[in-house]
């Protein structure tokens, strides 16, 4: 067991460096902490980021720390995902495409007595990268120009620990804590002329969860959730480096940036579940008010996602059975430019097929970015979510 343990955890250090990479290409991911990471790589990626009131075998929830207590109590369980994606992007009549792949989430569960279920994972948090060339017409000369160029990489991972605690069969608790961390870096390129800024970034994670299960009778029952995750400030090392060919020496100091938080979150779901449905909904509002931009043309806004989802059983007397999954969801982002707000509806499906003591899985999601405001770029995005959750059995350390 002990080996396990010592695999498991190397195995999330050598990710680590993995999820630092970006998975955007999107020119507004320059603002804030970039473009947030769904982390919708398990199970049931194909209903999307949803599961704050589902508790099943064979899924490792990330949106509720409560409900991780319906667990294969015979192995250890491990979550393993991928995401390969293409996007393209429409901005004044221009188009641009891309496409990218990463791995985008980790989990270890295990029982660690006989009601007191824990998980280890690793997931991104957010993402920045982007290319931006702008030609600016210089005053005063004869069709001079200007040439800038913008990049920027890297982004945040999430590394959590989840206990969860089964006070009867129907009701659970839980709670997740962890930490935020990663790396942003950000050039800009004038003539002769390139400063490079780098953020390191950290921050405290934690966030509470209950699970209760109404049973309302033998063939369905309902099952509900909350969740709420405390605002924690983030921790910034921020470094400048400016240099020019006019010159022989490099500037580097250090630069003052806006404070930034988490946001607070408040999370509520419901599902419904009969003999070969599973129907279920979520709610999440998430606080950015704490956050000032220190640019003029950004702001923050608060967050709301809504997401359904089903889930329809083809073989329901088997304890372990191929699902079909389908899911919509619509949320805005956390910021505004230039006044335009920026909406995203998502629409996913997916099959999960059991394998022994396994369940693979493939989501895909059609992701739609709105604008409401003519000079914002649009994005259309297609995503293919590849989950595998396998179980190694401990038949010898099994409690009782």
């Amino acid at each position: 067991m002990k080996q396990l343990f010592l695999s498991a955890f190397s195995l999330i250090i050598f990710t680590t460096s993995i999820f630092a990479q970006n998975t955007t290409n999107l020119p507004t991911s320059m603002y804030g902490i970039g473009e947030l990471s769904a982390s919708d790589g398990g199970h049931y990626a194909g209903m999307g980021n949803i599961g704050i009131a589902l508790n099943r075998l064979g899924f490792q929830n990330t949106q509720n720390p409560a409900a991780i207590t319906h667990m294969d109590t015979a192995c250890f369980n491990f979550d393993v995902g991928m995401t390969i994606s293409y996007a393209r992007y429409s901005f004044l009549g221009n188009h641009s495409s891309n496409s990218m792949g990463n791995p985008n989430r980790i989990n270890i569960g295990f029982r660690l007595f006989p009601h007191w279920y824990g998980m280890i994972g690793l997931a991104p948090y957010s993402s920045v990268g982007y290319i931006i060339q702008s030609e600016d017409e210089v005053e005063g000369t004869n069709g001079g120009a200007l040439y800038s160029l913008f990049e920027g990489t890297g982004g945040l991972y999430r590394f959590y620990v989840t206990n969860a605690i089964a006070l009867s069969k129907n009701l659970s608790i839980g709670a997740n804590i962890g930490f935020v961390s990663g790396t942003i870096n950000q050039e800009e390129t004038q003539e002769s002329s390139v400063i490079k800024y780098e953020s390191k970034k950290k921050a405290l994670y934690s966030d509470l969860g209950i699970y209760y299960n109404l049973n309302s009778s033998s063939k369905q029952h309902w099952s509900v959730g909350l969740v709420y995750a405390f605002p924690n400030i983030m921790h910034q090392t921020n470094n400048l480096t400016y240099s020019s060919s006019s010159t022989d020496e490099d500037l580097d100091v250090s630069f003052h940036k806006t404070k930034q938080y988490l946001p607070e979150r408040i999370g509520a779901g419901t599902a419904l579940t009969t003999e070969r449905w599973v129907l279920t909904a979520d709610y999440n509002w998430l606080n950015w008010s704490r956050n000032s931009s220190s640019s003029t043309l950004v702001e923050y806004q608060n967050q709301h996602k809504i997401n359904v989802g089903g889930i329809y059983i083809l073989h329901p007397r088997n304890s372990r059975s191929a699902e079909l999954m389908g899911g919509i969801g619509f949320n805005n982002s956390y910021i505004t430019l230039k006044n335009g707000k920026m909406t995203n509806l998502e629409i996913s499906t997916g099959i999960s097929f059991p394998i022994r003591y396994s369940y693979l899985s493939l989501g895909a999601t059609w992701r739609k970015q709105m604008n409401n405001h003519k000079n914002l770029m649009q994005e259309n995005r297609i995503s293919i979510n590849l989950s595998l959750t396998f179980g190694e059995k401990i038949s010898r350390f099994k409690l009782k």
